[in-house]
């Protein structure tokens, strides 16, 4: 999780853009790395069903 918010971060300061949302979809994620996810604002999903389309709006 400590990566992907460095490339989250990495992608906001190279486009000079702030990114509206992270989300992680991964079947097998680690408690711990659930715990990391939700301390920096990661959303973290099983399957790619389990997201709503409607929070892209």
């Amino acid at each position: 999780m400590y990566a992907f918010e460095r490339k989250v971060k990495f992608y906001e300061k190279k486009h000079d853009r702030q990114a509206s949302k992270a989300l992680v979809i991964s079947p097998m994620v680690d408690k711990k790395a659930r715990t990391v996810a939700d301390k920096l604002g990661i959303q973290v999903y099983s399957y790619a069903e389990d997201v709503d389309p409607a929070i892209f709006t």
